[in-house]
């Protein structure tokens, strides 16, 4: 499973590299527990969703927030259908112009299918809230 794991994580990637949002959303299940927490008083794109359709609403109003400019995946580990990747982001808010630059883990889980039931985005979430901040 580890295999299968990493292979749906690998094109994960890929796509967001190449910002094909859709296609990267048509890696998650149905269902899924996703979420980045954070201040979602502040921030519109964080916090929980549970479908395909809430996972496309998401890519979508982080493009309206914030200018990515990096999103590195540094390392990707994998155990069985769990895996986490540790990287570094940074982006530019696009109401206010402050910079985000904060290191990340994701976690994952991936089902028999190789699709994605689980995302788990931990950031700097006091840093997000604040930039958003004017």
């Amino acid at each position: 499973m580890s295999e299968r794991t990493r292979d749906t994580l690998t094109e994960f990637f890929r796509r967001m590299s190449t910002g094909d949002t859709d296609g990267a959303t048509e890696l998650f299940a149905d269902d899924v527990a996703w979420d980045i927490p954070g201040a979602t008083d502040l921030v519109p794109w964080i916090g929980p969703r549970r479908t395909r359709a809430d996972i496309r609403e998401f890519y979508d109003l982080l493009d309206k927030g914030l200018i990515k400019d990096r999103f590195d995946i540094e390392r990707v580990l994998a155990d069985g259908p769990h895996a986490v990747a540790i990287g570094r982001l940074r982006s530019t808010i696009r109401g206010t112009g402050k910079v985000i630059d904060s290191a990340f883990t994701i976690q994952f889980e991936v089902n028999d299918n190789g699709l994605i039931t689980k995302y788990l985005l931990l950031e700097d979430s006091w840093h997000v809230a604040n930039a958003v901040l004017p």
